[in-house]
């Protein structure tokens, strides 16, 4: 078997140089996941006729909630003492693979499915002024905002870690 020359270890070494940009930038891309369906609006319960006669109900209009964002040592004064609820919207996978102290995960593919439950936890929390905090993966990662900007939409305060679980990560070693 003969030794490759020079050459063909150079060619080499240039071709996987130039493939990790697109190796990272498929990583950063793999944080979007496809746009949800709209979440609908609740409706109150219809209202019992008196005369027999059928009554229309309309929709209540949904007061909007809030989106603000949550400065890195916020949530660490939050995370040590427990005093916030912390949803990692980010794919499983990445969960799995770390994510902040007291999180919990709710995968943005599953806002829709996991929203009956998850809500009730958010409503108690707003109620109790316990901060509700969303994060993702890191600045570039839309899914944090998205997520927060369905639930302001349904009437919660909610906070988007600034920098998302890689500023976490960063410091906190």
């Amino acid at each position: 078997m003969s030794n490759p020359s020079k050459r063909q270890v150079g060619a080499t070494l240039r071709g996987i140089r130039f493939a990790w940009p697109a190796l990272f930038s498929a990583m950063l891309l793999s944080c979007a996941e496809p746009p949800e369906k709209p979440i609908p609006a609740l409706k109150p319960a219809p209202a019992a006729p008196e005369n027999g006669t059928p009554v229309q109900t309309l929709a209540a209009p949904m007061q909007p909630g809030s989106v603000t964002r949550m400065p890195l040592g916020d949530l660490y004064q939050l995370v040590q003492s427990n005093a916030a609820l912390i949803y990692d919207v980010r794919p499983a996978i990445y969960f799995r693979m770390g994510h902040i102290p007291g999180a919990v995960s709710w995968p943005k593919s599953k806002l829709a499915a996991d929203l009956p439950a998850n809500e009730a936890r958010i409503r108690s929390a707003n109620s109790a002024n316990t901060p509700v905090v969303i994060y993702c993966t890191d600045f570039a990662c839309p899914d944090a905002v998205s997520v927060a900007n369905a639930l302001a939409a349904r009437g919660h305060r909610v906070s988007v870690l600034q920098g998302g679980y890689e500023a976490w990560k960063i410091a906190n070693g």
